[in-house]
């Protein structure tokens, strides 16, 4: 692991390791990483090289073999890369894991196709390192890709404190503001910088007791729909989505 750093790495491991013991984790649903991959890098993968970042149990991983890529995932927990390796037979060909870190990646220079960071970045309170690292492996013309939760979005930042209290946050979760990590993404080198805003929601709902059920991610748009249509008259449009997906192009 990387020394000098803004991470607790040892509290980070501890916190994935007892999720990792629980169940097969993944930080948002199967369609909604399809929707990513498929509106940034496509569907036919064939030849390209994917790091997956923060792969937790390797979904996305093996989303991104299916679709013809060799990918590496890469998970600071021993926890969530030992049910990782078990768990995609299919992809065993072209799909490995490995323990490691985000902000010291054991590849050469220039050989990477794509990194992908599913709900990772916001992990680090500075991301200096690690998006140098990621700059330094991708090749020219290579993707960094990630999703992350938007400090801008009012209703994202409650729920964030409600989860806080609730002591369901690792140690070092720090939601981000997309706009402050597009101009980090240009100082480190990276450029045609874009991003947008996902998954319009109300999450709080989700935390109150009794009410968790009937208004998961995937419940209760009955209410929550005219709730954002009225928010949102008052809200810029980066501020709308609990998440964004950020795409930058190493020149």
């Amino acid at each position: 692991m990387t020394t000098n750093s803004s991470q607790r790495k040892a509290e980070e491991v501890e916190f994935w390791d007892k999720v990792g013991r629980k169940r097969l984790y993944a930080a948002f649903d199967r369609q909604e990483y399809i929707d990513v991959i498929d509106s940034t890098v496509g569907v036919d993968l064939d030849g390209m090289f994917v790091v997956d970042i923060g792969c937790a149990a390797g979904l996305t991983s093996a989303l991104f073999a299916a679709r013809g890529a060799t990918v590496h995932g890469v998970d600071i927990s021993p926890e969530l890369i030992a049910r990782a390796a078990e768990s995609w037979p299919e992809f065993k060909s072209r799909l490995t894991f490995g323990v490691g870190d985000a902000e010291a990646l054991g590849f050469d220079d220039n050989t990477v196709d794509a990194c992908f960071f599913g709900g990772v970045l916001h992990h680090f309170p500075d991301l200096q390192k690690t998006l140098e690292e990621a700059l330094r492996v991708l090749r020219p013309g290579g993707r960094l890709i990630a999703v992350e939760p938007n400090r801008l979005d009012l209703l994202e930042r409650i729920e964030w404190a409600v989860a806080d209290l609730r002591g369901l946050l690792s140690p070092n979760e720090y939601p981000i503001d997309p706009r402050v990590m597009r101009q980090e993404l240009k100082e480190a080198g990276f450029s045609q910088v874009r991003f947008w805003t996902i998954r319009r929601d109300i999450p709080v709902l989700a935390q109150i007791p009794l009410l968790g059920r009937a208004f998961n991610r995937q419940k209760g748009f009955w209410l929550k729909r005219p709730l954002l249509r009225f928010v949102d008259a008052w809200r810029a449009p980066e501020a709308r989505g609990t998440f964004f997906v950020i795409e930058a192009i190493k020149a």
